[in-house]
């Protein structure tokens, strides 16, 4: 919110100095129907060769004014869109970041804001600035002649009804153009990015069936909208010229009658079409202006009602304890049915490891997103170090956190900057270390180019397991007191998950405490407690041979009892 106010304050305070050199401009632009003036009315009749190079050296002077005032109100308004642009575009971004998990890495409000600058830095802008000062040219038509004043009055009158018809009559459709563009665009992205799938189970005419109905959708409502604002930009153009005739020949009139001079005519007419001018800019340019304010409204309601808390009273390093306390998370499509998680707790010491077990659905994921920060629970408290992890700047938690996702993605970047989480002052002995205690390093020296070599769009293509291993490095970098895992081993081989059970016992060694989601029994040998959970609730929690003891007894008596049911039955 303060960066918004921040980015709204300076854009404000530049538009007032574009305005100032705005006015400049506009009154310079009166050089070439004064300069015609002079000529017909002064040159012509008198023959002065001297008047007509002293009105030609003063004309050339305004008009190089005029150009650098056009080229400095330019200047700033280009500035000034990518200063909003700079100011506001980090919190977009973050807030983009944050809400992924809700919007499925929607970017949707990084193009709004885009939108919004390249309306602010193009002409269109001075079309807008420049509408007050169309009252500025009207008036010089006051002392040409008063008739010649209320003839283009008439006419602005009628081109400002034309330009609240397109408003009313263009509005919906191209609401409807936008809003479908962006959901061909998110649909688009979502289809890219499951190729592999389309392709293998011969969805492609499908998909792009399906992604083609929402293109053809914006396709429609853009020919609606384009129909209807071009036929209000023809009649404000055959407005405008033909008041511009209007006055040529009612000039021609007034001539006769001896109240005007002839130079007057041409004076009158250019001033006039001036005025009307930026009314029939903004008409022709409503489509652009319409969707650059819904953009801005946008952007305004997505940095203003994203939660986000700037201070936070540093915290003590953590030593990793970990305690869950009463964690609810309803069902978010139908809070009736059972809840994701019901009043999930439990405790970790600093340095202990508990490996979660259970079905798909069972909560396990959400569990560890809500461990990490990622998710906000509806009810419940997670504490490190008896510190509510809300309380933490997450930028400070974040270094005391390793996480490795479920379906891990490593960023654009080369091996090295994705161990060392983009850290510009990362230290080359700290990725290795992290390499090392992942047992990764022996994968990365096969590289093309080792530590350095390049990964993500026009980089290497590394495969799951790949992803996994260079993930669990970064997850060890900078020494992390809790280490989140969820299907670490989900892709790895045989030889990754050895790597995988010895980084499990170097984290032990290290006193680093591992929550870990697992579907494999390889790795629950090497963890100190296990979790069984169903249904979002805790069905088993102890250490690990007791719980394993506990599970074979319960599968012992459940063969027992099926085992006399079929007794019975056959008997």
């Amino acid at each position: 919110m303060e960066n918004l106010a921040k980015a709204t304050r300076g854009f404000k305070g530049t538009m007032i100095i574009i305005a100032f050199f705005s006015f400049f401009a506009n009154l310079l632009q009166l050089t070439i129907p004064l300069y015609m003036l002079q000529i017909y009315d002064r040159v012509l009749p008198s023959q002065s060769s001297n008047t007509l190079v002293f009105l030609s050296i003063l004309a050339a002077f305004a008009l190089i004014i005029l150009g650098l005032t056009e080229m400095v109100r330019q200047i700033l308004a280009t500035r000034a869109a990518a200063k909003l642009d700079a100011v506001l575009a980090n919190d977009v971004m973050e807030r983009v970041i944050t809400e992924g998990h809700k919007t499925n890495g929607d970017i949707q409000p990084l193009r709004n804001l885009q939108a919004v600058r390249n309306i602010l830095s193009s002409k269109i802008l001075f079309g807008v600035i420049d509408f007050p000062f169309s009252l500025i040219f009207i008036a010089c038509l006051y002392l040409v002649h008063p008739s010649l004043f209320w003839l283009t009055v008439v006419g602005a009158i009628v081109l400002m009804v034309v330009a609240i018809l397109n408003l009313k009559f263009t509005e919906k459709s191209s609401g409807e153009q936008v809003h479908a563009n962006v959901v061909a665009n998110q649909q688009s992205e979502f289809f890219a990015r499951n190729s592999d799938s389309i392709i293998a189970m011969g969805m492609m005419k499908d998909v792009v069936a399906s992604w083609g109905n929402w293109n053809a959708n914006a396709l429609v409502a853009a020919d609606k909208s384009a129909n209807r604002n071009s036929f209000f930009g023809g009649i404000s153009r055959t407005i405008r010229f033909g008041i511009q005739a209007a006055m040529l020949g009612y000039g021609a009139y007034l001539v006769q009658q001896g109240e005007m001079t002839a130079g007057m005519i041409f004076a009158a007419s250019i001033i006039s079409g001036r005025a009307l001018q930026p009314i029939d800019m903004v008409i022709n340019s409503w489509p652009q202006l319409s969707a650059g304010r819904r953009s801005w409204e946008k952007v305004k309601d997505f940095v203003s009602q994203t939660e986000r808390r700037e201070n936070y009273t540093q915290v003590a390093e953590p030593t990793g304890q970990l305690a869950v306390e009463g964690i609810l998370q309803p069902n978010p499509v139908d809070r009736k049915k059972p809840p994701i998680l019901n009043r999930i707790s439990f405790n970790l010491a600093a340095g202990e490891s508990v490996a979660v077990i259970g079905p798909s659905g069972s909560g396990k994921s959400t569990l560890a997103r809500i461990i990490i920060g990622a998710f906000k629970p509806f009810a419940g408290d997670v504490r490190i170090d008896g510190n509510n992890i809300s309380n933490w700047n997450p930028q400070d938690l974040g270094q005391y956190v390793g996480y490795l996702a479920q379906d891990v993605e490593l960023l654009p970047g080369t091996i090295a900057q994705n161990i060392a989480r983009f850290r510009p002052e990362a230290k080359d002995e700290d990725i290795r270390r992290a390499a090392e205690m992942a047992h990764v390093e022996d994968l990365i020296k096969k590289m093309p180019h080792g530590y350095d070599t390049p990964i993500g769009p026009g980089g290497l293509s590394v495969s799951g397991g790949e992803k996994q291993r260079i993930g669990l490095a970064r997850a060890f970098f900078g020494d992390p007191k809790i280490l989140v895992l969820d299907e670490p081993n989900s892709s790895l081989d045989r030889m990754g998950e050895n790597a995988l059970l010895r980084s499990l016992l170097e984290a032990k060694k290290s006193k680093i405490t591992v929550f870990l989601v697992t579907q494999r029994d390889s790795v629950i040998k090497v963890v100190d407690n296990i979790m069984r959970m169903n249904d979002g609730q805790i069905v088993d929690y102890g250490p690990s041979e007791e719980v394993i003891k506990a599970t074979k007894e319960r599968a012992q008596k459940v063969a027992q009892i099926r085992q006399q049911a079929s007794i019975k039955v056959e008997g």
